[in-house]
């Protein structure tokens, strides 16, 4: 909202929003957006303030800023400068109030001339050090801001005109945090990029671009090390691609790749290309791999002629295999294998077919949570206690006795967002335990949890399976088609300087949809139109945010 707001033209743009979108210069936002936009209402307090501020639009930003004015409109030194401003952002007060005098009448015995000297008002100058102390203790490096700008602008470009090769090289570089992986394919469905099985003749050790999707890398699968996927990818190159499974076997003998690589393969899919099912290749594995073996051995071990020399018409061929015919594993039982071999679901995920009841009913997305959480500027759409409802599958469920005797467990609960720990006490578990088996699909109700430097959890209140969400769907009453009984939702605010405006608009992207919203700017006495999906959680975010007499949903 706030990068939409401002349109960022230029890298000078972009510096200012990094420097800006943090608590204490937040609230400078709307009058930084505003003036942005109508470079005409910008007023500076005296016209020597112009060079310094007229880069962020007459708003003070960065630490630079400061000390510029310290040293433009009083005379400081860059070292005096640098120290009144060290002083204010630790709130030294009693060098604050001292240096007041300095700035504004100046200091001979330090070679300050003061803003009075320099031709200043007194009653400007001080309006001057008043606004310097509100943002001094919040002023950006800028140095840093620019660092991350262009950072931002290079990944940004990237992503916008190579969103494969981006994503698959951002896959990459996250492959041992299997959660920021699973974030990262959430991004990838977003953007209509799907991720792919391991493939023996497609995919090399990393992610990697295949037409219009992303390969997975062969590094991930767990038992197979890097000499066992260079080799595989030298072979490749040097004889072409594996033309079947026993092909593979036979040129892959004798190098890095045991038994269990092999197996491990089979069962993420790295043969499916070449028409095999999964089942049949992990029960016929071992006796082809038996059969190359042997015939290696059988040629090693006494087909050399008197000179040396080998006789090709005595080499001895691996015995044929036949491949059986047998039923395939079920869909969800390749997502379970795929899961324990690379850590992450790859033919698609256990919610997948969920995903849109659970959207309707409104449960929160797990990555939703853990990702305010883990912004730096702190959560915005979630707080500590906050009541929620979760939905996915089991990966672990631990449960112990506590010291008066009763039992609790700790869960670890996975959607194709992210995933949270869970914990439940007794009253929990006497009516939901016995859901808690391994790779159950469950909708749990909790509170968020917040303590200390742990990542969010959450405290079950109730455990059910996810087939009540389906039964609750199918027995809910109709409800009224859009077009018959449309909702409006209206919010009620100060005025367009309003800071809550900035949160209002933040909160709506959460929210994205078709239905009307109408922010009432009191002061102004004007409407703005807006859109956003009206939802029972929005409505209440709004309620706390700007206060239920501010709320109305008709």
């Amino acid at each position: 909202a706030v990068c939409t707001g401002i349109k960022a033209k230029s890298i000078e743009d972009i510096t200012a929003i990094i420097a800006l979108y943090r608590p204490g210069p937040m609230d400078s936002i709307p009058k930084f957006i505003e003036w942005s936009q109508h470079p005409e209402k910008i007023r500076y307090k005296h016209e020597s303030l112009r060079p310094i501020l007229s880069v962020t639009y007459g708003c003070i930003v960065y630490q630079e800023q400061v000390i510029e004015i310290f040293r433009s409109l009083a005379g400081f030194s860059l070292g005096q400068a640098d120290n009144i401003r060290r002083a204010m952002s630790k709130k030294k007060h009693a060098v604050i109030d001292a240096e007041r005098k300095a700035f504004v009448y100046g200091d001979e015995s330090r070679g300050i001339d003061g803003a009075l000297r320099r031709g200043i008002p007194e009653e400007t100058a001080n309006s001057i050090y008043d606004e310097i102390l509100d943002f001094a203790s919040y002023a950006f490096n800028k140095a840093h801001a620019v660092s991350y700008a262009i950072v931002v602008y290079r990944t940004a470009y990237m992503k916008r005109h190579y969103p494969r090769e981006y994503m698959a090289a951002l896959l990459t570089s996250v492959l041992d945090v299997s959660a920021k992986v699973a974030e990262y394919i959430g991004e990838c469905r977003e953007l209509g990029i799907w991720l792919l099985p391991p493939d023996v003749n497609e995919s090399d050790a990393d992610f990697t671009v295949s037409g219009e999707n992303i390969r997975f890398g062969l590094v991930a699968i767990k038992g197979i090390g890097w000499g066992a996927i260079r080799e595989l990818v030298a072979e490749r190159e040097r004889g072409g691609p594996f033309r079947s499974f026993e092909d593979f076997c036979r040129r892959m003998s004798g190098k890095e790749l045991n038994r269990r690589a092999v197996d491990n393969l089979i069962r993420a899919g790295a043969f499916d290309s070449l028409g095999y099912k999964r089942r049949a290749l992990v029960q016929v594995a071992p006796l082809v791999l038996e059969s190359v073996s042997r015939a290696e051995k059988d040629n090693v071990s006494g087909q050399l002629d008197l000179f040396g020399g080998f006789d090709e018409e005595e080499k001895t061929e691996p015995e044929s295999i036949p491949i059986p015919e047998v039923e395939e594993f079920t869909a969800q039982e390749k997502m379970i294998m795929e899961k324990e071999i690379t850590g992450l679901y790859l033919s698609g995920h256990p919610m997948d077919e969920y995903r849109e009841r659970v959207r309707a009913a409104g449960v929160t997305p797990i990555g939703a949570i853990m990702g305010d959480f883990a912004a730096e500027d702190g959560p915005r759409r979630f707080r500590d206690n906050q009541l929620v409802t979760v939905a996915g599958v089991v990966v672990s469920a631990r449960t112990r006795p506590t010291k008066n005797r009763s039992l609790m467990s700790y869960i670890t609960l996975e959607d194709d967002s992210g995933s949270m720990e869970l914990i439940a006490f007794q009253k929990a578990l006497d009516a939901g335990g016995s859901y808690l088996t391994e790779n159950a699909v469950l909708l749990v109700r909790g509170r968020i949890s917040v303590r200390d430097e742990k990542e969010p959890q959450l405290m079950v209140d109730t455990i059910r399976p996810i087939s009540d969400l389906r039964e609750e769907t199918r027995s809910a009453p109709p409800q009224p088609a859009p077009e018959t009984k449309p909702q409006k939702l209206f919010v009620r605010l100060s005025g367009r300087e309003d800071p809550l405006l900035l949160r209002l608009e933040l909160l709506l992207t959460m929210f994205p949809g078709q239905e009307p919203l109408v922010i009432y700017l009191e002061k102004e006495q004007k409407r703005i139109g807006a859109r956003c999906l009206i939802h029972p959680a929005l409505v209440q975010e709004l309620k706390e945010l700007l206060g239920e007499e501010n709320v109305v949903l008709k």
